[in-house]
């Protein structure tokens, strides 16, 4: 790959790529699943990343039986992390302010693309003065299909009015990368929580060890 590329906008993940968030879903998915009586390791909640219940649901079933109640710990688990987020706030990733505004001022469309609904993006970015910069947020609720299908990055590339192959998509999970990339867009992967393993870096374009690497990327 050329150190830069020409590309027009860019579409970002927003947990665990802007936002600090991944390891309090881990945490709270685990917590609201051990106070039903349920072990979720930290692998099974990995996976739990970006899933919408349709592919969640299954996933309960299948480690707790039929009669594990997928909503009521995702209610519990959702109220816990709530609480916590409202006492201590959410944390930026590292470089995450200085790359949206320097996309913003250099006129690239931006988009967010995330399994969280739209109301909570704004509750996470724009006390940190990001929210307003992008010119679209599409959340799992707008789509028909979660990530890894390719059904947000082709809705949010879309919503900025550009071809997916002229937007980088910025990742941090497989099933993220997995949607970018099979929608079309360069994919950036900023590893989180889960490196880079063998099934998942043919769908990598750029792997980059922070957001700063994305400067990188620029014409």
């Amino acid at each position: 790959m050329e150190d830069r590329i020409s590309f027009e906008g860019a579409i970002f993940d927003m947990d665990g790529v802007l936002v600090d968030t991944e390891k309090l879903y881990l945490r709270f998915w685990r917590e609201a699943c051990a106070a039903f009586g349920f072990s979720l390791s930290y692998e099974q909640a990995l996976s739990l990343r970006s899933n919408s219940p349709e592919t969640a649901i299954p996933k309960f079933r299948e480690w707790f039986g039929e009669n594990a109640d997928y909503f009521a710990i995702r209610e519990l688990r959702r109220k816990r992390m709530a609480a916590f987020i409202d006492e201590n706030g959410v944390e930026l990733k590292p470089g995450a302010t200085e790359i949206i505004q320097l996309l913003h001022d250099k006129g690239y469309k931006t988009a967010v693309a995330t399994a969280s609904p739209v109301k909570r993006a704004r509750h996470y970015l724009e006390p940190h003065g990001l929210f307003s910069l992008f010119d679209t947020v599409i959340s799992g609720a707008d789509i028909a299909r979660s990530k890894p299908a390719p059904d947000i990055y082709l809705a949010a590339a879309d919503a900025i009015g550009l071809p997916p192959e002229k937007c980088i998509a910025v990742e941090d999970s497989p099933a993220g990368i997995i949607s970018a990339s099979t929608a079309g867009c360069f994919t950036v992967m900023v590893p989180d929580l889960t490196p880079p393993d063998d099934i998942i870096s043919p769908y990598i374009d750029y792997l980059a060890g922070g957001l700063g690497d994305i400067v990188r990327l620029l014409r």
